[in-house]
């Protein structure tokens, strides 16, 4: 049985003095719009709150965090969400899904590799990583999505996640693509530390349903190298993007566009992979209070 939580839709205008860092996705992956827009936006996928959204933007919609079982097991527990929302300010729907929030589900997930289904844009994907997507989409991020898109059919489509989430927002960008609910030229796709997804038939056409399409990764992140077994033959869809450093304000990166290149996170050891670096993307702590430059101009309670 498909259980579901949401909320009403709220529409908040603000007055307060914003410095508008970008108007719209770039034409390329920037760290302005990681770091201070899909960051905070993907924090978004775990809360009902719009305190976060209150701290980045003058005017949005809200439609509120979707919560659906997506175990494979029959009364199963693990849970998947995700929250759809209109940032006017940008001129963007923007779809956030949630990652990973127990061992069980890490577990749950994990096991699954290897056992596949085909994915309606072509290939194959993790049984688990599709029923998470589809279970949160069935469940109302559908219906949602598509009132925002019959009443802003030129905005852009955003698709943020981390971790599960992130591999979650790769689904779904391509998902909405290859469904023409939006065309392929405005949907904008960041996927932060996700996991392999599916086979190399499938990782090709994420470019092609998604030209705008980036996975983010810090470091020595362990999850991004799941599954790690070539027999598998997982294969990431999207351009990497490696900070291998701190993620601070001002860091470097390096931007991989080739599938698997050993010249971004492949070419760290395994021995070095680390959890330690998959929960402080851009430095850890609150990403909106952090980022946001409206949060400049307000006083956060904790």
């Amino acid at each position: 049985m498909l259980l579901s939580t949401r909320m009403a839709i709220f529409f908040v205008i603000f007055q307060f003095p914003v410095i508008n860092v970008l108007a719209r996705a770039p034409a390329n992956y920037t760290d302005a719009f990681a770091r201070r827009l899909a960051w905070p936006l993907a924090s978004m996928s775990k809360t009902n709150s719009t305190l976060c959204l209150d701290l980045c933007f003058e005017s949005y919609e809200f439609a509120g965090q979707i919560i659906a079982n997506c175990d494979l097991q029959p009364r199963g527990p693990d849970t998947c969400a995700g929250s759809s929302m209109v940032i006017h300010d940008e001129e963007a729907i923007v779809l956030s899904f949630r990652g990973a929030i127990n061992d069980h589900q890490i577990n749950e997930a994990n096991a699954s590799f290897g056992i596949n289904v085909p994915f309606p844009g072509g290939g194959n994907v993790t049984k688990y990583f599709y029923n998470a997507f589809i279970s949160v989409w069935k469940a109302g991020i559908k219906d949602d999505f598509l009132d925002f898109r019959q009443k802003y059919p030129n905005y852009e489509v955003w698709t943020v996640g981390h971790s599960l989430g992130g591999i979650m927002s790769t689904i779904a960008a391509a998902f909405i693509s290859q469904l023409d609910y939006a065309n392929s030229s405005q949907i904008k796709l960041v996927n932060f530390a996700g996991p392999r997804g599916g086979d190399k038939f499938w990782a090709d056409r994420i470019s092609e349903l998604v030209p705008w399409a980036y996975r983010v990764v810090h470091r020595w992140d362990t999850v991004p190298h799941v599954p790690d077994d070539p027999k598998l033959q997982y294969v990431h869809g999207g351009i990497e993007i490696w900070y291998n450093n701190s993620m601070a304000l001002g860091d470097d990166y390096k931007e991989c566009d080739a599938q698997e290149s050993p010249d971004c996170s492949n070419s760290v050891p395994k021995e070095e992979w680390t959890w330690g670096d998959h929960d402080d993307y851009f430095e850890g702590g609150d990403p909106c209070a952090k980022w946001c430059e409206r949060a400049k101009h307000m006083i956060v309670f904790n």
